[in-house]
């Protein structure tokens, strides 16, 4: 019923207005970026569930002892977390500079108006 209110083709108009994305490759990321991105996807996955579980073996079953320890990992694992994501944002912002600094130096040595 509802399929054939909503065509499957796109018209004309929606094939011109529509933005062209290029996704890039997986392969193209650097592999120290990719091993920190998956840390970090787990890192904060694990504690995303030991906040969780922690707070509902806390609240609905009574458990304080479990669940104050799973909530504490949980607060720790997060904290670690958001520290490992500061340590490299500022790290990889401080190669980009170095990296802009050499290619500005370059340019420089490279200026035909200095001839």
């Amino acid at each position: 019923m509802l399929d054939d209110l909503v065509p499957d083709e796109q018209s004309d108009a929606e094939r011109e207005l529509a933005p062209s994305v290029d996704v890039p490759d997986e392969s193209d990321a650097d592999p120290r970026l990719q091993r920190q991105f998956w840390l970090l996807v787990l890192v904060f996955n694990v504690a995303l569930m030991a906040l969780s579980v922690g707070a509902m073996l806390a609240v609905f079953r009574g458990q304080w002892d479990t669940g104050g320890s799973l909530v504490g990992a949980g607060t720790v694992l997060t904290a670690y977390g958001y520290y490992k994501y500061r340590v490299y944002s500022q790290k990889d912002a401080a190669d980009d500079d170095a990296d802009a600094d050499v290619d500005a130096d370059a340019d420089v040595d490279a200026d035909p108006q200095d001839e």
